[in-house]
C-alpha cells in the first residue's frame, strides 16, 4: 500500500489556464502554479521564501494578499496574457 506519491512536475500549456495557490504564515510566503482540473492538475512550479522583519509586521490579511501579489510576480513568466485563478485559503480574500 502506498502512503503518497510524489508530485511530479510537468511542462507548461499556455493553451490551458492556469492555477496559482497561495499561504502565507508569519514568517514566509508559498505558492504554487498548477494547471488542469481535478484528478487531472498537475504541478508547474513551486515557490517560497521567507519575510524581511518589516514583512512580518503585516496583518494576516495583508500577509495573504502579499503572497498572491508576490506569487503573480514569480510567474509572471507562464501568466502574462493567459486565463488564471486565484486560489486562497483565506477568507476574506475569496
Amino acid at each position: 500500500m502506498r502512503l503518497m506519491t510524489l508530485p511530479i512536475l510537468k511542462q507548461a500549456d499556455g493553451s490551458k489556464p492556469f492555477t496559482i495557490r497561495t499561504d502565507a504564515s508569519s514568517y514566509a510566503l508559498g505558492a504554487v502554479l498548477l494547471q488542469g482540473n481535478g484528478p487531472d492538475e498537475h504541478v508547474i512550479e513551486y515557490a517560497s521564501r521567507l519575510m524581511i522583519p518589516s514583512e512580518r509586521n503585516y496583518s494576516t490579511t495583508e500577509r495573504e494578499a502579499f503572497a498572491e501579489v508576490w506569487a503573480l510576480e514569480k510567474f509572471r513568466g507562464y501568466v502574462e496574457n493567459q486565463q488564471i485563478f486565484l486560489a486562497s485559503d483565506h477568507q476574506p480574500l475569496k
